[in-house]
């Protein structure tokens, strides 16, 4: 038995730890191990050697502490008498530099004298201060991994330490309660103090705590309320939320922001938008950035040339880093509105379906759409709306506001189908007085059957799937989907072209079944110049022998017992059909240069439709 073993290039090693991943292949069955090396506590190893040899001189905490020069936190150590609980036990300390600590009782100081929130009583006391940043034992930051929880001496509040990539690729940021730390590690006697970049505020409530009682979050609170939201924040989650101001709520429309406070049918989607299922702290944004929410969409975040940080492009962050025990604020000042909360009007003007958009407003029937819930559009595309059928259609019924808003419902049905939930063959019912549409799926690589890449709606393609939209979908077709009004034999005797035709099915088999509403086929319908190149005797008996004459019109019928349409738009010049006839016969289906083919005929009018048919 062989194995191949690879030393993964994501080593990890510092002077304190070695950590070597191993990958090893057993006939295609790859394992991951990583070996860990660690030095004993007070030494460390030298750059370019093995092992552990070099022994540190450890100092008093204390002594560490005012070698990494921080004098504001050394003194609120001496000034809140917690000298000796420093020099008698072992602790970790997270060391603010000067100043960070300077900058956050400015901040107190404003706090105590302007109650920006309402509540003087969240001000630290000194000796508060400094025992949230304390922590019982030795924390060696290489020993805990992201989104771990420790508990600091402050009444046992939560400090969360959180990994971040860098630019270089062997380092990474490492936060503790979304302080940066810059040096950590300082080994000292009895204990361990690392310097931050900031102060490890208290954790001390839930984001369901803090957001329900935070004096500029009360439309977020009745919006989260109204969904039945917060149910989902887990106490023991890690979650990051961009929490929209009252002010980013009044920027809205009022009926918009109405909508969203009542918890209609977009508030969730929205909600989701702003919250992702980890934590975000600002430190970590860097330059430009990105994160997923919790519906796995993509989120832009950057830090300008100004300091300021900006979400989507759109929202700027006005006040960072409130820490959570399950996670962290930011307060934005603008609410971002996704794709899938926008109404459907909105959604077809992003999707560029602006000539579907005008009819709908031509008919007044903009609100309707709009309180659509738990629903299906097929939308055409612009282009489709320059058929001339099209075109005189809409000419017949302008200015009638019913048969257009008719023509709209026949483009809708209740209920969402997504493309993973469609099936070929299926009759779908409508909006519009239950008249039906029919879904036909393709596969267009003939030795794969089972992949299904192509699907018609009243043989228009769909050429745009899963367009998200508030409680509903939409799928945009490439015509405008017009009810049939006629079977087969109906529009055979109805067209001039076809009378050769019309008067050989009389009295056949064929004029039976095309008259069947109940079955769906497709009939290849010979027109009179098609009639004319026919030898005059055969022709003769096609229209004096019926069963002869049945036998013929079989062939022109697809396909076969399978009720089953065959549009022309499955046809596709990058690969061939095989089409079962009526009659059993199998024939090669193609289409070359915008023109439909079977076997060696053309295929001049396509895709007449019938409540019966395909032709």
């Amino acid at each position: 038995m062989r194995y191949q073993v690879s030393i993964s290039s994501a080593q990890l090693t510092t002077l304190a730890k070695c950590l070597f991943g191993f990958r090893i292949n057993n006939h295609g069955v790859v394992k991951t191990f990583t070996v860990r090396y660690k030095c004993c506590y007070g030494f460390m190893r030298t750059k370019g050697t093995s092992g552990c040899e070099k022994q540190l001189e450890l100092k008093p905490l204390l002594d560490t502490i005012n070698d990494l020069d921080a004098k504001v936190f050394r003194n609120l150590v001496q000034s809140t008498g917690l000298e000796d609980t420093f020099k008698n036990g072992n602790y970790t300390v997270f060391v603010p530099t000067d100043v960070a600590l300077n900058e956050f009782n400015e901040k107190m100081t404003e706090l105590n004298n302007v109650d920006l929130r309402g509540d003087a009583k969240n001000a630290l006391s000194n000796n508060e201060l400094v025992l949230s940043h304390a922590v019982a034992g030795f924390v060696d930051l290489t020993d805990y991994a992201n989104e771990d929880i420790i508990y600091s001496e402050n009444k046992n509040s939560s400090i969360r330490i959180n990994t971040y990539p860098t630019q270089n690729y062997e380092e990474k940021m490492v936060t503790v309660n979304c302080a940066r730390i810059t040096k950590p590690n300082n080994l000292a006697s009895n204990g361990i103090a690392h310097l931050i970049q900031g102060v490890a505020v208290p954790a001390t409530q839930s984001l369901q705590d803090i957001i329900k009682e935070h004096r500029k979050l009360t439309s977020l609170r009745k919006a989260l309320e109204s969904t039945d939201s917060f149910k989902n924040l887990r106490e023991n989650g890690h979650y990051t939320i961009f929490a929209p101001t009252d002010e980013a709520f009044d920027k809205l429309d009022p009926a918009v922001k109405q909508k969203l406070l009542r918890g209609d049918a977009c508030a969730v989607s929205i909600i989701k938008h702003h919250v992702t299922a980890h934590t975000v702290c600002s430190a970590a944004i860097n330059g430009n950035a990105t994160t997923h929410n919790i519906e796995g969409d993509i989120l832009n975040l950057e830090r300008n040339s100004d300091d300021q940080l900006i979400l989507e492009e759109k929202s700027k962050i006005i006040e960072s880093d409130i820490m959570a025990t399950n996670g962290v604020i930011h307060l934005i000042d603008t609410i971002l509105i996704p794709d899938s909360a926008l109404h459907i009007n909105a959604a077809l003007k992003n999707e560029n379906l602006t000539k579907f958009n005008e009819l709908i407003q031509e008919a007044g029937f903009a609100e309707d759409i709009d309180n659509l819930n738990n629903a299906t559009v097929f939308a055409p595309s612009n282009e489709a709306f320059e058929d001339p059928a099209v075109v005189k259609k809409l000419e017949e019924i302008k200015g009638d506001k019913e048969k257009l808003r008719d023509l709209i419902l026949y483009h809708t049905l209740s209920g969402q189908l997504q493309s993973c939930d469609m099936n070929n063959n299926a009759v779908l019912k409508t909006n519009d007085h239950d008249k039906e549409l029919r879904l036909n799926l393709y596969s267009t690589l003939p030795l794969f059957t089972n992949v299904i890449n192509r699907a018609t709606i009243n043989c228009a393609r769909v050429v745009g799937f899963d367009e998200k939209s508030c409680g509903s979908v939409i799928h945009e077709v490439s015509k405008v989907l017009l009810p049939p009004t006629q079977n087969i034999l109906d529009l055979i005797h109805s067209e001039s072209k076809y009378s050769t035709l019309s008067s050989i099915i009389k009295d056949t088999e064929v004029e039976k079944i095309l008259q069947e509403n109940n079955r769906s086929i497709t009939f290849l319908a010979p027109t009179d110049e098609t009639f004319a190149a026919v030898d005059e005797a055969d022709l003769k008996t096609l229209k004096e022998d019926k069963d002869k004459a049945t036998t013929v019109l079989k062939n022109h019928i697809l396909t076969g017992n399978q009720s089953r349409m065959f549009c022309s738009e499955a046809l596709n010049c990058r690969c061939r059909g095989v089409v079962l006839l009526w009659s059993g016969t199998s024939v090669l289906g193609f289409q070359q240069f915008g023109t439909d083919n079977v076997a060696t005929t053309s295929s001049s009018r396509k895709d007449w439709k019938s409540p019966n048919s395909d032709w």
